[in-house]
């Protein structure tokens, strides 16, 4: 890192480094007000960010992924509890009252899939874990271009860190993730799940 780099750049490309490795973690709120100070800065001292505009655009593009990763597993309990609570409300609003009765109990049984998701996750790819049970439970919408950013993201992920989600319990995990986002992503019509993502993720043993 040259020492002529812009003070607030060179610390968070710093420390986004660290992110990468596992050493630290970034809050939502962090990063989302981290990429807001970081681009007031450069609009203020533009000429000090001359020669360092691939730095700056790959701390953006990060703090960016960052800034909008899911909820941590310490949140999603409340999450669903408020997934839960907007179901049976529409459910009620629509006259199918019948129908929100057994949205408690799936949800017992999606919080201990998510609880068998292995801690230690490289962060995309533990938010995507995390989303799509959510999806296959039917409490989570994702578009297709959504899934096809999402495929995108995490196979340049994979090939910068290849050590970190092509190894070990992770390794099960990407290949899964990857193989139904593409599934998303190329789907007919939005939401559409196809009988190889009923099963996908909960057939990993934690």
């Amino acid at each position: 890192m040259s020492h002529l780099m812009p003070e607030p750049l060179a610390t968070w490309t710093w420390r986004l480094e660290r992110v990468r490795n596992g050493r630290t973690v970034l809050t939502k709120a962090q990063a989302a007000t981290a990429r807001t100070d970081l681009a007031n800065d450069r609009a203020a001292n533009p000429e000090q960010y001359s020669g360092y505009e691939d730095e700056y655009a790959a701390a953006l593009d990060e703090l960016e992924v960052l800034s909008r990763q899911a909820n941590r597993h310490d949140d999603l309990l409340s999450v669903m509890a408020a997934e839960r609570r907007r179901a049976e409300r529409e459910a009620v609003a629509s006259g199918s009252v019948a129908d929100a009765r057994p949205i408690g109990r799936s949800r017992v049984s999606l919080a201990s899939e998510h609880d068998r998701v292995p801690a230690g996750l490289p962060e995309p790819l533990d938010q995507w874990v995390h989303r799509l049970i959510r999806y296959r439970a039917g409490v989570k919408a994702i578009a297709p271009i959504e899934a096809a950013r999402a495929e995108i993201r995490l196979r340049n992920e994979a090939d910068l860190q290849p050590a970190a989600y092509r190894s070990g319990v992770a390794a099960g995990y990407y290949a899964r993730t990857i193989r139904e986002l593409g599934e998303i992503a190329t789907a007919q019509r939005p939401g559409r799940r196809e009988g190889g993502l009923v099963h996908g993720l909960s057939g990993i043993s934690a």
